[in-house]
């Protein structure tokens, strides 16, 4: 289960190589609604709001959504108005309206860990779009070199990754230690979070719980298909570039048949 601390979330994550402008870019294409599923802290449904177009925030984490509410009370009222929150799992929620967008950014969709609630998630977003919606969702390609630093001797060790300053002087530093499950096709995070004074102290001590699924584009392909998406394109990154390369961003749209 992926537990996640909503107050460092927004800390370690901004634009995921050009996601905020793509997902926006398909907002204002459709002209809204959004569904957006793994809404989080709202990281890409503000920049959306904002530009006018109604959205809404579906999430596990009734934190997250929280944080999500915070943020939009400071917000004009005529962004407020646009944000629907709505606490599900995106593998088995039920809406009683369709959708011409439904969006899964930053790598949401791998929460699904087994293929049946991969195809359920679909299935649910199926059920969601007007004839001739879209659903987009962004995923990591499963890469060789990032495995084997996690292999062997080395799986489960923990390796710095990035440190943020405090506004009384001190720092929150990241690190993360991984297992990767090939048999299942699993990968399992372990984040701690470390808050220190300004005089190097350790203050605290935080962990997040982050279990996903990871996969190849023949495994999303098969479960598009099977949930009947049509014209499915799976790119390298968000500017439309063909995947040639291990490690890239897989990029996927599908549609509901029209």
């Amino acid at each position: 289960m992926t537990v996640y601390h909503p107050d460092y979330y927004d800390l370690f994550h901004d634009d995921h190589g050009g996601d905020l402008f793509f997902y926006r870019g398909l907002a204002a294409d459709c002209g809204g609604p959004v569904l957006e599923l793994g809404a989080g802290t709202g990281r890409v449904v503000m920049p959306i709001a904002r530009a006018g177009i109604e959205v809404v925030a579906l999430d596990s984490s009734a934190g997250m959504l929280e944080v999500l509410r915070r943020r939009l009370s400071d917000e004009p009222p005529a962004v407020r108005e646009l944000v629907s929150c709505v606490v599900g799992d995106m593998a088995a929620f039920h809406l009683d309206r369709r959708f011409p967008l439904i969006q899964i950014p930053y790598r949401a969709f791998l929460h699904n860990r087994t293929p049946q609630a991969q195809l359920s998630c679909l299935l649910c977003c199926m059920e969601h779009l007007e004839p001739g919606g879209l659903l987009a969702f962004n995923v990591f390609h499963p890469s060789l070199a990032e495995m084997t630093r996690s292999h062997g001797e080395n799986a489960g060790r923990w390796r710095w990754v990035d440190e943020q300053p405090t506004d009384d002087g001190g720092w929150i530093l990241l690190s993360e230690a991984t297992l990767y499950n090939s048999g299942a096709q699993q990968v399992t995070t372990r984040l701690r979070y470390e808050r220190y004074n300004d005089q190097g102290r350790q203050i605290s001590v935080d962990m997040e719980r982050l279990e996903l699924a990871y996969l190849y584009p023949g495994d999303i392909r098969d479960r598009m298909r099977e949930a009947g998406f049509v014209e499915v394109r799976i790119d390298g990154d968000f500017a439309g570039q063909p995947f040639t390369t291990d490690g890239q961003e897989l990029v996927v749209r599908g549609r509901r048949p029209g």
